[in-house]
């Protein structure tokens, strides 16, 4: 089930609940909430509140995590889980969550709003799935690409790919460069191609397609006019190979 949450620039974030918290997949963003609330004789003083809040918040971000859908066939627990190097990088980088709003009640209880970004927590992942090589390409044209896929049944993931008709691959996260990977994900979800969120990954010169359908569930299919649009955006520029692409879902 997916959720959409007013901003304060009246566009909506693209909001999943998982077990601890929710995904923000506009934001691209774990969120996590906790309450510190007093007791009687015990934890009076709003530091010792705000120290219970924090402790609730840490195994809240670890349930969530392992709830991310990565691509078609993988959460994040199955990386989580994978007992090497990158394993061992996630697991410290679950500490890397910040408090971004406190609320003092009049019951005397604290609330905490907390946000763990998962480029920063899923980087080590990400950067080893990379596949591009640095090319050089002329600046100008098109600076990205925005993919309508309202109307369709998409769950979103980090790292979907993008495919056509006959099943063949036309981007994903192997198209791009480590260094790009280690900045951002293949893709950003939003629910109005206004949304500032949308300029900010795919420029101010996008290429459009219209999605034709899904695959796997998480995959966008174009059909054969946009997957030829979008080879010549991979030839002439380096906006795949940044990561530059927005995936337009439903309410």
């Amino acid at each position: 089930m997916l959720i959409f949450v007013a901003t304060v620039c009246a566009y909506e974030a693209v909001i999943e609940p998982v077990g601890g918290g929710y995904i923000d997949w506009t934001g691209m963003r774990i969120v996590a909430k906790s309450v510190g609330r007093p007791t009687t004789g015990a934890m009076t003083h709003v530091e010792a509140l705000e120290g219970n809040a924090r402790a609730q918040l840490g195994p809240r971000f670890a349930e969530a995590s392992r709830n991310v859908r990565i691509d078609r066939d993988r959460l994040a627990a199955a990386i989580v889980d994978g007992g090497d190097a990158v394993a061992d990088r996630l697991d410290a980088n679950l500490a890397l969550w910040e408090v971004y709003e406190a609320r003092y009640l009049a019951s005397g209880g604290v609330e905490l709003d907390a946000a763990l970004g998962l480029q920063a927590w899923l980087r080590p992942a990400l950067v080893t799935m990379a596949g591009a090589a640095e090319v050089s390409r002329p600046q100008g044209g098109a600076t990205g690409l925005v993919i309508d896929a309202r109307g369709l049944d998409l769950r979103p993931a980090v790292a979907p790919e993008v495919r056509d008709e006959s099943g063949a691959h036309l981007y994903g996260i192997l198209d791009m460069t480590a260094y790009s990977a280690s900045l951002r994900g293949p893709v950003v979800y939003v629910a109005d191609a206004a949304d500032p969120a949308a300029s900010k990954r795919a420029g101010m010169a996008p290429v459009f397609a219209r999605a034709k359908g899904v695959s796997s569930s998480v995959d966008v299919v174009l059909d054969a006019d946009d997957a030829a649009a979008l080879r010549e955006l991979a030839a002439t520029t380096d906006a795949l190979a940044r990561g530059a692409v927005v995936l337009v879902v439903d309410p």
